[in-house]
């Protein structure tokens, strides 16, 4: 199993491996840059370099990297669109320059425009970006539960998405546990949802899970985590997400409303459900 949480990297990427296999993770999560978007932090090649030796000496799997919340692809507002465009780039040259393969983005909110018309931005913004991409490095299109007019919360969205960027190797999926309840699927019967996922996307691009439970109920369309077992999930449901042979690769980060102590908690809880 690979699993971990969202770490800060304020003292580096070093510190956030240590972090991480503090709480007992052997991955984590972290933001590119400020969540808020903004100047990123000078990378430091020496901490870099220890963070990765300190990740292989102790069997650390895929690292997960998130991309601020304020990217937006689907804007009707051209300088937020060309903003978001422009700090994605620089993004996927810092992760290629981290060592780090996967970069997870919001799809985007399409306001008043519409959701076909929002998609449509969204799949040239991304060729844009994926015309560039260094090798080594993928961008996850993270699943939503499609509160108020976020677009990619469903599969067939995703699937247009990838489709309409010609299925570029380098585009992959992070599912949601809590964005997927939100957007009306059922947890509970997962290998119905892996069924539907395989024939609409592909298996094969699942790259990444973000791990939580939902305090709103299937279908509400809310996006608002809650700890594992303290949801609508649940932890029979959560315990069958974990255990799927399928899901033994895909790095499971936690998301949970958790300090570091919470974090540790969970990652000891879902470990005992092997």
């Amino acid at each position: 199993m690979i699993i971990g949480a969202h770490v800060s990297i304020a003292k580096g990427l070093y510190k956030a491996a240590v972090t991480a296999k503090g709480i007992g993770a052997n991955t984590f999560q972290f933001f590119t840059r400020n969540p808020r978007g903004g100047k990123a932090k000078e990378l430091n090649q020496d901490d870099i370099e220890k963070a990765h030796d300190y990740m292989r000496a102790n069997s650390f799997g895929k690292i997960v990297a998130h991309a601020p919340y304020t990217y937006n692809l689907a804007s009707a507002k051209v300088n937020i669109r060309e903003f978001t465009i422009a700090t994605l780039k620089d993004d996927v040259f810092r992760i290629k320059a981290m060592g780090i393969s996967y970069l997870v983005l919001h799809v985007g909110t399409c306001g008043e425009q519409g959701e076909e018309k929002g998609l449509s931005l969204v799949i040239q913004g991304l060729q844009e970006v994926l015309s560039l991409i260094p090798d080594g490095t993928e961008i996850l299109l993270e699943q939503m539960a499609g509160e108020g007019t976020e677009l990619g919360y469903t599969f067939e969205q995703l699937a247009k998405i990838i489709e309409g960027c010609e299925y570029h190797s380098q585009l992959g999926i992070c599912l949601d546990s809590c964005h997927m309840t939100g957007a009306g699927y059922d947890l509970s019967n997962f290998g119905l949802i892996k069924k539907g996922f395989d024939e609409k996307i592909g298996w094969e691009r699942l790259k990444a899970f973000h791990l939580n439970d939902s305090l709103f109920p299937r279908g509400a369309r809310r996006d608002r985590h809650a700890k594992l077992g303290e949801g609508h999930i649940g932890l029979a449901t959560i315990k069958n997400i974990v255990t799927d042979s399928d899901m033994r690769e895909i790095p499971l980060i936690l998301e949970t409303p958790n300090d570091n102590v919470g974090y540790a908690k969970e990652i000891t809880l879902v470990k005992a459900m092997l």
